[in-house]
């Protein structure tokens, strides 16, 4: 019998794993969702929800926003999310507001 293959879990890291391939092996193009901020952890929020919903998330650092990521933790500048293009709409339903009077 094959033994399991023990990991520690699954990370972030796992987004090439995760993303869809086109009928050419290739991987889906992404689409623009969002832009969102990280000062108040909105960036990180929007990613988890998603992952839960098996949709992966590319975060785009915008302008040079990277060096605020290095030396504050967070970018100043915010940052881009974008989807697999097959998902694109089910991801946009997700952040949509709840209607009112919906049960």
């Amino acid at each position: 019998m094959d033994e399991p293959k023990l990991t520690w879990g699954k990370t972030p890291n796992d987004l090439s794993d995760r993303w869809p391939k086109t009928e050419a092996g290739e991987p889906e193009a992404p689409a623009f969702l969002t832009s969102a901020v990280e000062a108040d952890a909105q960036a990180d929020l929007i990613i988890q929800m998603l992952r839960a919903y098996d949709i992966p998330v590319i975060k785009k650092y915008d302008k040079d926003g990277t060096l605020g990521k290095v030396v504050l933790g967070m970018s100043g500048y915010g940052v881009s999310l974008y989807v697999p293009q097959s998902m694109l709409e089910d991801a946009q339903n997700l952040l949509a507001p709840a209607e009112d009077g919906e049960a």
